[in-house]
């Protein structure tokens, strides 16, 4: 009997995804209340060229993006949680505030954009392209490998500290294979952070913390490392530690694991 109810229950088909052109959105965007948030969640806007719309805190949770061309937008505290944004263009984008837990932005363009106070937890970044964002931001178990960070400030800003500590957080991150070469990361937490192969040179670590990050074969050449906490860290294999700076004044240096001599 059982079995028969199950079989006799009504299948409900999966909602297609509502398409939007740009002259679409903009009139949704229009059309909302100033107090309330634009609802542009579940939408489709793939491919679609919205250089420098404004989508000030709109709820665009669970939205398709690919290859959308949002360069210059404004999306200071929209919600894209669960959003799939691969290729998409955020080049200077304004990020401040975003909520982008969960979401696919697999090779997506960020170079130049704002990431301030953004949360990033478990998005997928493999393989985008942050060169010289400003990030201070949440990456907790976020996916950079492959990505590109070079010349990026993700470095805490002495004069925001009585706020409290304002850093970028990279703990438990994937960042196996990244390029931050030349990357202010100073005070960062890369704390169980995998940055196997990442490339470093010339990256600001000073004071940052390093706890069990591993920089297995990472290359380090001319990075700077005092006052970093490095207890666990693993540098087996890492190149260019001869030529890195203030590694001797680095935390715990003791109970980091180099290469025997």
């Amino acid at each position: 009997m059982a079995g028969l109810l199950r079989s006799m229950a009504p299948v409900v088909a999966d909602t297609p995804m509502v398409r939007l052109d740009a002259a679409q959105v903009a009139r949704r965007l229009a059309a909302a209340p100033e107090a309330t948030a634009p609802d542009l969640s579940g939408v489709d806007l793939s491919g679609l060229d919205l250089t420098d719309v404004d989508f000030k805190r709109a709820d665009l949770t669970g939205a398709r993006l690919v290859g959308t061309r949002l360069a210059g937008a404004n999306l200071f505290s929209c919600d894209l949680t669960d959003a799939v944004g691969t290729d998409a263009v955020l080049t200077k984008a304004n990020m401040d505030g975003t909520v982008l837990r969960r979401a696919d932005f697999h090779r997506a363009d960020l170079a130049g954009a704002s990431l301030f106070a953004t949360i990033l937890e478990k998005t997928n970044l493999s393989g985008a392209n942050l060169a010289g964002t400003r990030i201070i931001g949440y990456l907790r178990s976020a996916n950079l490998s492959g990505a590109s960070l070079r010349n990026s400030n993700a470095g805490a800003d002495p004069g925001n500290q009585s706020m409290g500590v304002m850093r970028a957080t990279f703990v438990g991150a994937d960042l196996r294979g990244a390029d931050l070469s030349g990357a202010n990361l100073y005070k960062a937490d890369f704390s169980h952070a995998d940055l196997t192969g990442a490339k470093l040179p010339r990256a600001n670590l000073e004071n940052a913390e390093l706890v069990q990050t591993d920089f297995s074969r990472a290359d380090l050449t001319g990075a700077r490392l005092a006052k970093s906490n490095i207890e666990g860290a693993s540098f087996r294999g890492a190149r260019g530690l001869a030529q890195t700076q203030g590694l001797d004044q680095a935390r715990n240096r003791d109970k980091a694991i180099f290469d025997a001599q």
